[in-house]
């Protein structure tokens, strides 16, 4: 048997945290943009994510995909988020992203670039999070089947027939306009 050396980051070290946030803060924060569709949440998200890593007494296995491990950290609170919201019977309001086109750019495409771009963001949103959250990590972080019934603690199979329903239910949307 061949023994392959694996590298296990501890948080405790002060390095080791800079070196996490260095390598992953992007995937991170572009995963949190994709769950909350809203700068403000996304960025409270990332923070609140790396806060709860840093306190936590676990080690990360360098050797596997510790994206993969930041993620479900980061779709665990903002799942308890929503849950605190839904208890208090409040919904949290839709934000529009900020939009300011380049200058010198073509206003038409732009336009047209970004009423596409909202009207994806409107049908991905109206979605149910055990479809939508696979759909974002999938598309958006590249992540195979695998990793992300990892993450979601569900069988790949379950996984793929969620992808499915979201290809029919998007034909469905787009029937719909």
């Amino acid at each position: 048997m061949i023994a392959t050396a694996t590298k296990l980051v501890s948080i405790q070290n002060n390095s080791d945290i800079v070196f996490l946030i260095d390598e992953y803060s992007t995937a991170l924060y572009r995963f949190c943009k994709g769950i909350t569709y809203s700068k403000e949440d996304a960025d409270d998200l990332f923070q609140d994510t790396w806060e709860s890593i840093i306190r936590k007494p676990f080690k990360i296995d360098m050797a596997r995909n510790p994206v993969s491990i930041l993620c479900a950290e980061a779709m665990y609170l903002w799942k308890s988020k929503q849950r605190k919201y839904a208890r208090r019977k409040r919904l949290a309001p839709e934000e529009v992203l900020n939009y300011e086109p380049d200058s010198g750019a073509n206003l038409e495409e732009d336009y047209l670039s970004k009423a596409e771009k909202d009207h994806v963001n409107k049908i991905v949103t109206k979605l149910p999070d055990k479809y939508r959250i696979p759909l974002i990590l999938y598309y958006r972080m590249e992540m195979g089947l695998i990793e992300i019934g990892k993450i979601l603690d569900l069988p790949t199979g379950t996984i793929n027939t969620h992808m499915k329903w979201q290809i029919k239910s998007t034909i469905f949307w787009q029937s719909m306009i």
